[in-house]
């Protein structure tokens, strides 16, 4: 299993200089404790959420870390032209030196990006999109550079059409944080009968994390940033009422002692989990570091 991070860029103190950097002492720290990835979100209109140019952030990590692996999660493909994608992650694999890996989606229930933004049809826009940047990465193709390998890519997608898609194109899965075991679950079975060799496949999942001495110390410095998370997605119009359980998130993330957090992973493992997304969630960037401190050395030698 792959472990690493998700960032979302957050806005904690109103100061996007603030942000960047913060997010980019993460990234940082993850590399230096031998963290394998870092996966970035793509928001539009979001004062919260600064990762609207996900690209641009894709190169600027890349250019400032040797090791760690960097991924989108993901970029919205229906907003893009396709030849402006392929370019873009032909580019990030040669100076990553195949350090990048591809996610995707058709775009996430937020109201004013998707009134601001066209996402009409966009789950068949976004497996159109993908047809055409793998055409384009061909070597027969007149779209420059190449990639020097080939680019891990995954779809965020609970969908058995998306699903149906992955199976039958070599491409692996991304659960978002909030999916539970028994919606990940689905989808691996909908992958196998859908994959002629009935493979499982590669699955990102991304998990809200937290590490402490005790349960409740980890629960009682998470739930201050779930309560603010409740509180942005209601200004971005999300009505999906797992949006508000904090309960549900606890339940569904990383948080709490040692035992408590080997025994969640084991479990993601188990459940089939290849790529596991730890995204920190206390509102203190020095907290987030300390508990994943603790999480290297604790935890991260036993995967």
């Amino acid at each position: 299993m792959n472990i690493g991070l998700m960032l979302l860029y957050e806005n904690w103190d109103n100061n996007y200089s603030n942000a960047f950097q913060q997010q980019q002492e993460l990234i940082l720290l993850g590399e230096e404790l031998g963290l394998d990835e870092v996966w970035i979100t793509e928001h539009h209109f979001n004062k919260f959420s600064l990762s609207s140019s996900i690209l641009t952030l894709m190169a600027y990590i890349i250019a400032t870390t040797k090791k760690i692996r960097v991924g989108t999660a993901s970029i919205l493909t229906p907003i893009y032209s396709p030849i402006i994608v392929a370019e873009a992650i032909a580019t990030l694999n040669v100076l990553s030196n195949n350090r990048f890996n591809f996610g995707v989606a058709k775009g996430g229930p937020f109201k004013k990006q998707n009134e601001l933004l066209d996402f009409e049809n966009s789950r068949e826009r976004m497996l159109h999109s993908l047809d055409e940047i793998f055409s384009y990465l061909k070597e027969e193709s007149s779209v420059f550079p190449k990639p020097i390998s080939n680019i891990p890519t995954f779809i965020a997608s609970k969908d058995e059409q998306s699903i149906t898609y992955a199976a039958q194109n070599n491409i692996g899965l991304m659960a978002a944080h909030l999916w539970s075991t028994e919606i990940i679950k689905t989808m691996i079975e909908q992958y196998k009968k859908a994959n002629y060799r009935n493979l499982p496949p590669q699955i990102m999942c991304s998990r809200g994390f937290y590490m402490a001495s005790s349960n409740e110390e980890a629960i009682n410095e998470a739930l201050p940033a779930l309560i603010r998370f409740r509180e942005q997605m209601e200004k971005q119009g999300i009505s999906s009422p797992i949006f508000y359980d904090e309960n549900y998130w606890i339940e569904n993330g990383i948080i709490g002692d040692k035992e408590t957090c080997i025994k969640k992973i084991k479990e993601l493992k188990d459940l089939g989990i290849t790529n596991l997304a730890l995204k920190p969630i206390s509102n203190d960037v020095e907290k987030n570091k300390t508990s994943l401190e603790k999480f290297a050395k604790e935890i991260l030698p036993s995967f």
